[in-house]
């Protein structure tokens, strides 16, 4: 069907409104352009093209959502999730310039309407439009471009959101309610339940439990996310078309259950939420939890046989647990990455401080090595002072860096680690109240490892296992050192959260260091200027910081690609602190904090946030 025999008024215009922003030009409807392109509706689950397909057209997506997938090693489609694509982007122009296969996959996960450009077409229009052509190259140009900086969020621009309760309990369904609300605040919404949809003004009164979802009532439900910033399907535990036709609809799933229920699936589950043709949306488990004051336990069984993408705690008495869900679901979450670089890395600690005290809320947290204790530290239960007395306390009185042993494996022992990581940080990092993962590597091949489930101590001994300097640990039954090896600042983790900005803090120093002499002074020259006096002073990094810059060098060039990525970047000043000298914790701490002080105020203002 051409867009030109559409006669719905509503869709017409967020056709032209489409075409309009992609073009950067005001589109009337005799416009050439619109007679050349195809209308195609995809169903949630099926795909658009496949990785490697024939190049042969491009699309623009008006309603629904899609999902970028590369293929892994065994040839399966859904091999690693690339990004979401939301209504006005468009999909396929660098094939259709070039002819090259398709790069890769793209499924919808929710019923989607597209307009067609074939390649015939886009021909035609270049002789009698080389304007269009020409705006067609440059948004090629900015899509590449892209692709080198700061990627969109997985969550933007989400605008059907199914909320499903997965018990009838009245501490749930308040919950709905109070998230319902708390969205308005963000935005026009519309609340729709099964029950109450004549007041709405939809064309049916009310639908019962089997009752098949009328074809005026889906053409009424899709005309109002054209007009609300967030339509929400409020559904009830079970089965239904009504929740059938909710799941298919959304561009996100929130499934809500009260963490003192029975953790196991519900018998109606398996059949609504995975059967063909129900839903690919993103899944937020979003558990109910008792006041702080009570320890979070027991996730692990409750994602153990669900397929959830994620999960968030929402703690009775914590105000911004709530606050939290509301802003991944209308795209305003906020993930902070925090970088390897031994002692440096006290300086995230003022970093978090300068976060407090500018009221940015930290939503998800990851990090690596340091950064990676450092995060587990301020996504644990403990209170941001406890945190901080804990890791001075570890570090600077505990002396991990001077557990030293024979060097079979490494410098140091790795004992005094181990036990304050054992005492302090034993939870299970499902159980944390705020998202958190780290990254560790394969000794054997080199390859990453994201940890978001499991022991949290033995995660961070993985991740902070600098090679040389501390033993490498098990994890899976293989050896696993320092994440930094791999990935020191992973913001590309970061990016596949729901999170819609990322502030990264990055240690690395980027300025060259010029040394005093024309050759490395002998071991005896050293040592005479550290004990003797009135003899020259000799500046050399000691062997524990040699084998620490080492362990990091060669993911530099990644780190500073990764940076770029990140919509904010810190840098503190921290390079003249050596990188195990632990005695300068509140100078490192200080220096984090007036630099992200200044930095993060600045993008505030710039922002308008």
């Amino acid at each position: 069907m051409k867009v030109s025999e559409i006669q719905s008024a509503g869709l017409n215009k967020k056709i032209l409104a489409t075409l309009g922003a992609y073009f950067k030009m005001n589109l009337g409807r005799d416009n050439s352009l619109l007679d050349e392109l195809d209308v195609k509706e995809l169903a949630g689950g099926e795909w658009l093209m496949h990785q490697g397909d024939p190049g042969d057209a491009l699309y623009f997506l008006v309603r629904g959502r899609l999902q970028a997938w590369a293929r892994d090693a065994e040839g399966k489609d859904r091999g690693s999730f690339l990004n979401e694509i939301v209504p006005g982007d468009s999909v396929g122009e660098l094939s259709l310039l070039t002819g090259a296969p398709r790069a890769v996959g793209i499924q919808a996960i929710r019923d989607s309407l597209l307009l067609r450009l074939d390649h015939e077409s886009f021909e035609r229009l270049a002789q009698d439009h080389p304007a269009l052509v020409l705006r067609l190259a440059a948004n090629v140009a900015s899509l590449l471009q892209s692709s080198h900086s700061a990627t969109g969020a997985s969550t933007r621009n989400l605008n059907a959101i199914t909320i499903m309760p997965l018990d009838a309990s009245p501490r749930l369904e308040n919950f709905c309610r109070e998230l319902t609300l708390e969205l308005e605040n963000e935005g026009s919404t519309l609340s729709l339940s099964a029950g109450d949809l004549g007041r709405k003004g939809a064309p049916v009164e009310a639908l019962q439990p089997r009752e098949t979802v009328p074809e005026s009532l889906k053409n009424w439900l899709q005309d109002q996310e054209s007009q609300y910033r967030f339509v929400v399907y409020h559904c009830s535990a079970g089965i239904s078309d009504w929740s059938r036709f909710a799941l298919r609809h959304s561009d996100m799933v929130l499934l809500v259950g009260d963490s003192s229920a029975d953790p196991e699936p519900r018998q109606w589950e398996s059949e609504l939420l995975e059967s063909s043709g129900s839903t690919i949306a993103r899944q937020l488990l979003v558990l109910l939890q008792p006041p702080a004051a009570t320890p979070i336990v027991g996730t692990s069984r409750w994602l153990a046989d669900r397929n959830i993408d994620f999960h968030i705690h929402v703690r009775a008495d914590q105000p911004d647990d709530l606050s939290r869900v509301t802003r991944i679901v209308s795209g305003n979450a906020i993930g902070l990455v925090l970088a390897g670089g031994a002692a440096r890395g006290f300086a995230h600690l003022g970093v978090h401080r300068a976060m407090r005290e500018l009221d940015i809320p930290i939503d998800w947290i990851g990090g690596t090595s340091i950064g990676a204790i450092m995060a587990a530290a301020i996504a644990s239960p403990m209170s941001d002072e406890e945190s901080e007395k804990l890791v001075k306390t570890s570090f600077v009185d505990g002396k991990p860096f001077s557990d030293f042993t024979i060097p079979m494996m490494s410098l140091i022992r790795g004992r005094r680690m181990d036990n304050m990581l054992n005492e302090h940080l034993d939870y299970q990092i499902e159980d944390l109240p705020m998202p958190f993962f780290c990254i560790s590597c394969n000794l054997d091949t080199g390859s990453t490892n994201v940890h978001e489930r499991g022991g949290l101590s033995r995660a961070l001994r993985a991740s902070a296992a600098l090679p040389g300097i501390i033993p490498p640990t098990v994890v899976g039954q293989r050896l696993t050192i320092d994440g930094a090896v791999v990935n020191n600042l992973p913001v590309d983790v970061m990016q596949q959260k729901p999170v819609s900005r990322i502030i990264a803090v990055d240690l690395s120093p980027s300025e060259r260091l010029e040394v005093e002499y024309s050759k490395l002074p002998s071991p005896w020259a050293v040592w005479r200027g550290r004990y003797l006096p009135f003899t020259r002073r000799q500046r050399v990094p000691s062997l524990s910081t040699i084998m620490l810059k080492a362990t990091i060098l060669g993911t530099q060039e990644r780190v500073r690609a990764l940076g770029k990525k990140a919509d904010v970047l810190l840098s503190p000043p921290v390079k003249q602190y050596g990188m195990t000298e632990v005695k300068s914790f509140e100078k490192i701490v200080q220096a984090g904090y007036d630099h992200a002080r200044n930095e993060l105020a600045d993008w505030l203002e710039r922002t308008g946030d």
